[in-house]
C-alpha cells in the first residue's frame, strides 16, 4: 500500500483539503454577516462550486482514463487555489459565488481522478482497505481545516483564512507535479503504474449510464448528497447567528465539523477492512441510517452551553451537539469505504476515471439541490427545520441505495464471471495474464459462465483463499 503514488497523493491531499476546509464553511458566515446577502445567495456561496462540478467532472472523469490522471489532479490543486485568491478580492456576494464556482473547476478536476488513481493502486479485493485509508487523509484534512479556519477568522481575519488556503493549494500543486510519477496506475502491477490499464475498455458514455451497477452507485450517492449539502450548508450559520443557537463561535462551527470529521478518519482503520470483509451495501445503508438519524434530531438536543478557556480566550461549546457530531462520523465512517469499494469495482468494468467523474457529479446535483432546498426550508419554516430535512433525506437515500442495488445484481454475476477470468490469467503461475477479457466486455456481452476454481467475493475481484471473506455482496448478487 506506501507506494510512492499512494504517499505522495494521501499527503498532498490532505494538506490541500485541509485548506479548502478552512474556508468552505466560512463562506455562508461570510457572506450573511459581512456582506449582508440573502438567504439563496448563502446557500450559493457554499454550493455553487457544485455548479462547475457538474458540468466538468464527467468530462474530466473520461479524459483522466484515457491520457492518465497526472496532469488534471496538479491543474485541479491550482485552479482552486486561485478561486482563494478571488475571495480576498471579492467586494459583493456575487464575486464570492464566481470564485466559488471558479473553485468547482478545481475540485473537479482534482478529487475524481485522485479517487480513481488510489482505486487503481487497490489490489483486487483490498479496495475497502485502500480507498478507506487513503480517505482519512483527506477527511482529517476536512475535519481540522474548519477549525483552524474558524480560529483565524475570529483572531484575524476572513481574508487572512482565503490567503492561507491559496498558499496551501499552490503548495500541494507544485509538490504533486515534482514527485507524483506521471502514466495510470495498475493495480496488478508491482510498480505504481502499468501502461496498458487492460480491466477498463472505454466504453460509449450512454452505454457506462445503462449499466445498472452504475446507476446504482450513483443513484444513491446523489440523494445522500442532497441532505449532506443541507446539513453542511447550514451548521455554521445555526451554530453563530441568533437565528439558531447563537453562539457567535466560528472556532466551536469548526470544532464541529474537526471532531465528526476526526471520528470519521479514525474509523476507517477498522470500516475499511471490514467493508471486504461484509456485505458492503448492508454496511452502506447501517451508515446512511445514523448519520441520518443524528441530523434529524439536532433540534432536539439540549442548548445548554458551556465557555472553555484557551489560548487566552474562552471558547463557547454546545457539548450535545459536539456529542451527537460525533455519531454522525461515526455513521459516515461506517458507509464511506464500503460505498467507495463498490465505486471502485464499478470502475473497473467501464473506466475508473469515467465512474468517479459521474460519481463527483451525482454528489454535485445532491449537494446543489440540497443546498438550495434547505434556504427553501429555513426561509419556510427557519434553521432548526433544515436538520430534519437533511436527515429525511439520508435515510430516503440508504433505502434507495438498497433497492438500485438488488436491481444491479445481474450485472454483478457478469462482473463476477469476467473478473474472475481476468484474475485467472493474470495471476496464472506462468505471469503473463493477458489473454483474458475484461469486465467490461462481459458486461456488454453478458457472457454468464463462471471458470472453476476462482471465486469472486461479492463486489470485490479476488482469489483469495481466506474463507472468512465473506461475499460482500451475499443476498443482493445472488441469484
Amino acid at each position: 500500500m506506501l507506494s510512492r503514488a499512494f504517499v505522495v497523493l494521501w499527503i498532498a491531499m490532505a494538506v490541500a483539503v485541509m485548506g479548502i476546509a478552512m474556508v468552505s464553511p466560512l463562506l455562508p458566515v461570510f457572506v450573511r454577516e459581512e456582506l449582508h446577502a440573502p438567504e439563496f445567495a448563502v446557500a450559493l456561496s457554499f454550493s455553487a462550486i457544485a455548479i462547475s462540478q457538474i458540468a466538468t467532472s464527467p468530462v474530466v472523469g473520461r479524459f483522466s482514463d484515457r491520457i492518465g490522471p497526472k496532469p488534471f489532479i496538479v491543474l485541479g490543486f491550482f485552479v482552486y487555489g486561485a478561486g482563494g485568491v478571488g475571495f480576498i478580492f471579492s467586494q459583493t456576494w456575487e464575486q464570492v459565488i464566481f470564485f466559488r464556482a471558479l473553485s468547482g473547476v478545481g475540485a473537479a478536476s482534482m478529487f475524481p481522478t485522485t479517487m480513481a488513481y488510489v482505486g487503481r493502486l487497490a489490489p483486487p479485493g483490498y479496495e475497502g482497505r485502500y480507498m478507506g485509508a487513503f480517505s482519512i487523509s483527506w477527511i482529517a484534512g476536512f475535519g481540522i481545516g474548519p477549525l483552524f479556519g474558524g480560529t483565524i477568522r475570529d483572531f484575524v481575519s476572513s481574508d487572512a483564512a482565503f490567503a492561507t488556503m491559496s498558499m496551501m493549494l499552490f503548495a500541494v500543486g507544485v509538490a504533486v507535479f515534482l514527485l507524483l510519477p506521471a502514466g495510470r496506475p495498475g493495480a496488478s502491477s508491482s510498480s505504481d503504474y502499468e501502461e496498458d490499464e487492460a480491466l477498463e475498455p472505454g466504453l460509449p458514455m450512454i452505454e457506462v449510464l445503462k449499466r445498472p451497477i452504475v446507476q446504482a452507485a450513483i443513484a444513491g450517492h446523489l440523494v445522500v448528497s442532497v441532505g449532506w449539502g443541507a446539513g453542511y450548508t447550514f451548521i455554521a450559520v445555526y451554530v453563530v447567528s441568533a437565528d439558531g443557537l447563537g453562539t457567535g463561535s466560528a472556532t466551536f462551527a469548526g470544532v464541529l465539523l474537526a471532531s465528526r470529521a476526526l471520528v470519521t478518519a479514525a474509523a476507517q482503520l477498522v470500516t475499511g477492512p471490514l467493508a471486504d470483509r461484509m456485505n458492503r451495501v448492508f454496511l452502506s445503508v447501517l451508515g446512511f441510517s445514523i448519520a441520518g438519524a443524528a441530523q434529524f434530531v439536532v433540534p432536539d438536543i439540549p442548548g445548554v452551553t458551556t465557555e472553555i478557556s484557551i489560548l487566552g480566550g474562552t471558547l463557547v461549546i454546545v457539548p450535545w451537539l459536539l456529542l451527537l457530531f460525533l455519531v454522525v462520523g461515526l455513521g459516515e465512517s461506517i458507509e464511506f469505504p464500503a460505498q467507495q469499494a463498490i465505486f471502485v469495482d464499478a470502475g473497473r468494468a467501464v473506466g475508473m476515471g469515467t465512474v468517479m467523474g459521474i460519481q463527483q457529479t451525482a454528489g454535485g446535483v445532491g449537494f446543489l439541490s440540497g443546498s438550495m432546498f434547505g434556504a427553501l426550508v429555513v426561509g419556510l419554516w427557519g434553521l432548526d427545520a433544515v436538520f430534519r430535512y437533511a436527515g429525511l433525506a439520508m435515510f430516503i437515500g440508504g433505502f434507495g441505495f438498497w433497492l438500485l442495488m438488488i436491481r444491479a445484481r445481474r450485472d454483478f454475476a457478469m462482473l463476477e464471471a469476467a473478473a474472475a477470468a481476468d484474475l485467472r490469467a493474470r495471476y496464472a503461475s506462468d505471469g503473463a495474464g493477458r489473454g483474458a477479457p475484461p469486465p467490461a466486455a462481459a458486461l456488454t456481452a453478458g457472457n454468464g459462465a463462471r471458470p472453476a476454481h476462482v471465486t469472486h467475493y461479492g463486489m470485490s475481484e479476488t482469489t483469495q483463499p481466506d474463507r472468512s471473506l465473506r461475499p460482500a455482496m451475499s443476498g443482493v448478487d445472488r441469484e
